[in-house]
């Protein structure tokens, strides 16, 4: 993600409403690692101590938090529109507000779709590169996202809006 390319966006952003997202009903692999959901009170990011960095996307961030948990039992996933088929996240955790960067999005990762579920801890990353289609499952740890495998490309990039997760 580049920076002044989505500060150059922000005017967009706050025009353009909700980014597009793609949540499955099911998580994009194997068992799912926890039994409950959160259900405490909703914490906020500290946009102006340690959350500063994510402060330009505050009220997005906040809009999307207090929905509540939507990824792996205490985390939300913001999804932000910044131009056509540019998309870029980020992860908060409801519990204590800390946020986290998201390892894909931006110019490099276009029409990026994410598919992920409250109680999984994997999320399934599409999105095009040139003519082709590209895929990557990550696995989330509490701190930061690994790569289950490296990105692979699937298919033709005409391809990639018709294959599920």
């Amino acid at each position: 993600m580049k920076t002044p390319f989505v500060t150059a966006c922000l005017p967009f952003l706050l025009m353009s409403g909700l980014a597009a997202i793609t949540a499955s009903a099911q998580p994009p692999s194997t068992k799912l690692p926890m039994d409950s959901v959160y259900q405490g009170r909703i914490v906020l990011p500290d946009f102006k101590g340690r959350d500063k960095e994510f402060s330009t996307f505050r009220t997005r961030i906040r809009e999307e938090m207090k929905s509540g948990p939507n990824f792996a039992g205490h985390y939300a996933i913001v999804v932000i529109g910044c131009g056509m088929g540019c998309r870029f996240a980020f992860i908060g955790d409801v519990a204590n507000g800390q946020m986290f960067q998201f390892p894909y999005g931006g110019e490099e990762h276009l029409e990026m779709t994410l598919s992920f579920n409250v109680k999984g801890s994997n999320v399934g990353v599409r999105w095009v590169s040139g003519d082709n289609c590209m895929s990557d499952t990550l696995l989330w740890n509490g701190a930061q996202f690994q790569s289950t495998g490296h990105a692979r490309r699937s298919s033709k990039r005409e391809l990639c809006e018709m294959h599920a997760f």
